[in-house]
Order: structure tokens, then C-alpha cells, then sequence
């Protein structure tokens, strides 16, 4: 979906000082400005898996999460990807319905290949991997309803080749359309897969090069925003090369359209978009802002009156200069992983106002005492159902938490 998984291999790389084995964890309090050892205020830890349960290769980083919810049962999962030097791709399982006593469910793994993004949809769990991103790994996840014996080695239900190159992944929820793409700023094609008829059987309806600036993530919603012209379409919202916002109508798979390429100050690497959930507003993450003088973490905050021209207008500015890599909104807040800071919350009831306001409403730092430039700490973050927080940290593991809002 993103620049994660592609970015660990290297990551890899940088000589690492020894973590010490971990166990897995329960409940711990934030009081104090303390949960533990973990700097905090709002948020409580649920639980704690480390990367020694996670995965038995002392080498695997952790990588993106996400959560799944089982509508029917009501019983929630976490998957989390990791990544290490030699190639292997790996899914870690992860039940959370009981936020308090996780259990880890079952293993994807599979060497000399390499696991670039994933994605759901309903029921149904979709990987890119391969050499360059040829395949397509799709896993029936209710399969993980009736494991026994657990934690299992696990496999996809079916594999599906697809174009090479596609190392991210992005899913409509709405409309059933997955969208894949290379994701770097070179232009390449945006691939459309069809996944209503048959999820196991996806069928590619498009193929379309949007010219740069080249998206490296996307967004894609049925919009219901304040811009008429496009009220019920399909558009996405893409983090384009180097100090882009970049908006797409896909409504018609065999003519999508760039409505707008807009460039922005104090700008490096847009790395993440999200959207408010009335679509009036959006906040970009950029992961390399940082590194210019006075950058704090700045999260760019746009309206979106207009699509054809969107108009930044303010920054969130955090009180660090930790990289902020992924940002996802639920309800009236935003989540972040904000690598060297940890999860950060946003609180956005005033970002319509007018004087617009944003404020930190909670954080938890998963590995105190980083550098703040370091791309250690907080990789991902994803919120389920239930508003149980999974956060994926590089050399830690799986943090489960749950804010206090």
C-alpha cells in the first residue's frame, strides 16, 4: 500500500544494537505520563507482543499492521508484516478480540520472495508479492475462525499473477476496486482490479499512467464532500512525488482523470494522506519535512471545497521531529505513527472552525529514547472497530492499545 515494506529490507541493513527478548505483556496503566517504561498520556497499553513471538528470526523487523473485524462473531485480528536482510515474506496473526490477552493465531511465511504491501477487503486478505510484486497472495480470512491448535502455518487460498512491479496496494472499501502501483516518482501504471464478482478472482479493469508527479500512496473513496461536481464519484487521493497533492477521478475505469496536481510549501517526501470522514478536509504526512530547519513533525492540513483546487492552508507542527510515516482518521481524531515519537492523536472537532484548531490529544511512545530523525519506532498504525489501536513498531513488535478520548 505504501513505502513500508519496500523500505525495511533496507533498514535491515543499518547495524542494529542487541534488543533485549521480550515476553508477551498484559494491561499496563498510563499514570504518570508513564505506561511502564513507555512514555504516554491518554492511552492506555492493552497488551504488548514482541518480535521474539512474532517471528522466531532474530534478523524480521516489524512492518505495516492492520486490524480485520469478523462482523458476524465480532472477534478482531491483527496482521502484521515483517521484513528482514535475506528475502522472505512473512505475516504475523494475531487474535485481539480480548485486547488484553492477545493470541497469536498463525504464520504466513515464504522464503526468496519478498512481501511488498496488503490490503482487505470484507473478508479476504490481499498481499503483493514476489521478486518485483508479481503475484497477488489472497487468504479467505474467515478460514482463521476455526484454527486449531494455534499459532498454524498458514497459506493463501489462491495466487494470482499480476503485473510486475506492483509493489503497493490500495482497496475501496466502498466500491470493491483494488488499485495497484508501483509507488515510487517514477510515472507507471495505476493497475485496477475488479474484486466484487469473485474475491478470489479478481479481474484487472484498468490500466492507466497518471503522469507525473507519480503517486507513492492512495486513498480512494466514494466522495461525499462539499464539491458537487464530483459528489458520489469514485476519487482518490494520492501522496505524489516529491511535494505533491495529487487528486484522481477513477469513477470511469476506461477514462480516469488527474483533476489536480498541487504543489506545497515546506515540503520534501508526502508519504500518507487521510481524509476527515465529512471529506471537507485532508492531512498529508510527509516523511522527510523534518530535516529542514525548524522542522518539527508537521502534518498538512487541506480543504477540499474544491478538487480541482485543493488549498493548504495550515500545519499541524508536533512538539518533536520524529518522521511521521502513516496517519489514519476515525470519527473526530487522526492516529499517527510518528516513528521516533510513537503513536500521536489529533484531536480534529475544531478543524472546521473558523479558526481552525488541532490539538494532541494523546501519545504513547513505543521505543523511547530514539534520535528524532530515526525511521525506527512507530511504523504503522490501524484503529478496528471496537477503537482498539494496533500499532506495528520496527524493532519491537505489536503494541495494542486503547486511548482514552
Amino acid at each position: 500500500m505504501r513505502i513500508r515494506s519496500l523500505f525495511l529490507a533496507a533498514l535491515a541493513l543499518v547495524a542494529l544494537p542487541a534488543i533485549v527478548a521480550a515476553a508477551i505483556q498484559g494491561p499496563v496503566p498510563c499514570e504518570g505520563g508513564k505506561a511502564g517504561r513507555y512514555p504516554c498520556r491518554a492511552i492506555d497499553q492493552a497488551s504488548f507482543v514482541p518480535l521474539n513471538d512474532l517471528s522466531n528470526d532474530p534478523e524480521d523487523l516489524a512492518g505495516d499492521v492492520l486490524g480485520w473485524r469478523h462482523e458476524a462473531s465480532g472477534r478482531e485480528f491483527a496482521f502484521i508484516s515483517m521484513s528482514r536482510i535475506t528475502v522472505r515474506a512473512q505475516i504475523s496473526i494475531v487474535e485481539v478480540t480480548d485486547p488484553e490477552s492477545p493470541v497469536i493465531i498463525g504464520y504466513y511465511s515464504q522464503d526468496f520472495v519478498r512481501l511488498f504491501s496488503m490490503a482487505i477487503f470484507e473478508d479476504h486478505l490481499y498481499a503483493v508479492v514476489g521478486v518485483v510484486g508479481e503475484r497477488l497472495d489472497i487468504f479467505d480470512l474467515t478460514n482463521l475462525l476455526t484454527v486449531s491448535g494455534p499459532p498454524a502455518a498458514l497459506g493463501p487460498d489462491v495466487s494470482v499473477a499480476v503485473p510486475a512491479r506492483l509493489a503497493r496496494l490500495a482497496i475501496n472499501s466502498e466500491t470493491g476496486y483494488a488499485y495497484s502501483f508501483h509507488g515510487n516518482v517514477h510515472p507507471d501504471d495505476i493497475i485496477a482490479f475488479d474484486l466484487n464478482g469473485d474475491p478470489e478472482n479478481p479481474q484487472q479493469v484498468m490500466a492507466w499512467n497518471p503522469a507525473s508527479p507519480a503517486p507513492r500512496s492512495l486513498e480512494c473513496v466514494l466522495y461525499h464532500g462539499p464539491d458537487q461536481r464530483f459528489q458520489g464519484h469514485e476519487i482518490c487521493f494520492a501522496a505524489a512525488g516529491y511535494s505533491y497533492l495529487a487528486i484522481y477521478d477513477m469513477t470511469d475505469k476506461a477514462h480516469p482523470v488527474r483533476l489536480s496536481s498541487i504543489k506545497y510549501k515546506h515540503s520534501n517526501t508526502p508519504r500518507d494522506t487521510a481524509l476527515t470522514e465529512d471529506h471537507r478536509f485532508l492531512l498529508l504526512a510527509d516523511s522527510h519535512d523534518e530535516n529542514l530547519p525548524g522542522g518539527n513533525t508537521r502534518t498538512f492540513l487541506w480543504n477540499l471545497s474544491s478538487l480541482t483546487a485543493p488549498v493548504y492552508f495550515k500545519s499541524f507542527d508536533g512538539s518533536t521531529r520524529a518522521r511521521d510515516l502513516e496517519l489514519e482518521v476515525q470519527g473526530s481524531y487522526a492516529y499517527l505513527a510518528n516513528a521516533a515519537s510513537g503513536l500521536r492523536i489529533l484531536d480534529l472537532r475544531q478543524i472546521g472552525a473558523k479558526k481552525s484548531k488541532v490539538r494532541e490529544a494523546g501519545y504513547f511512545d513505543v521505543e523511547p529514547g530514539l534520535s528524532n530523525t530515526s525511521w525506527f519506532g512507530a511504523w504503522s498504525v490501524d484503529v478496528l472497530p471496537s477503537g482498539t489501536v494496533l500499532v506495528g513498531s520496527v524493532r519491537q513488535g505489536l503494541f495494542v492499545l486503547v486511548p482514552r478520548l
